[in-house]
């Protein structure tokens, strides 16, 4: 391996850096490591005109610094405004089937989402027919709350 690296140009050992430390950040929180990831593609400019190892290497922490001053900042407030749903505010807005016929009222039915069977009530002027679509609009424990598709 020390052989192969040798014989790479330094810039494409800078963008191998690069590279390895973009898939890292997949795999770690923070956007931090990313930030260093920047840093080692600005690090490639000095290495093609030339510059010596010195300036390849503040290129490097200048980029890393600036990366982390201004993109972390930026990246975790991207992230702050879309918030991920899970649980059951994931199902709102969905749509699902009827399985079992749903009347008016509170002693509901059932619906299908993904596969699971849920039950479900609506507060619509008919009742819901077995086969038909809904969307759900909310829920109370475990129980869905669906109004038919127009």
């Amino acid at each position: 391996m020390p052989e192969l690296l040798s014989l790479l140009p330094i810039w494409q050992l800078w963008l191998l850096a690069a590279l390895i430390l973009f898939v890292l950040e997949v795999i770690t929180p923070g956007f931090i490591l990313a930030c260093f990831g920047v840093g080692a593609l600005l690090a490639i400019l000095p290495s093609l005109f030339g510059g010596s190892w010195l300036v390849q290497v503040l290129f490097f922490c200048g980029g890393s610094l600036l990366a982390l001053w201004l993109l972390k900042p930026l990246m975790a407030r991207w992230f702050a405004t879309r918030k991920a749903k899970t649980g059951m505010e994931a199902l709102i807005g969905r749509h699902a089937l009827v399985t079992e016929d749903i009347p008016t009222g509170e002693q509901g039915g059932r619906i299908a989402v993904d596969g699971d069977s849920w039950r479900a009530t609506t507060k619509s002027t008919a009742p819901l027919k077995a086969g038909s679509t809904v969307r759900i609009i909310g829920y109370d424990s475990l129980i869905l709350h669906v109004e038919p598709l127009n």
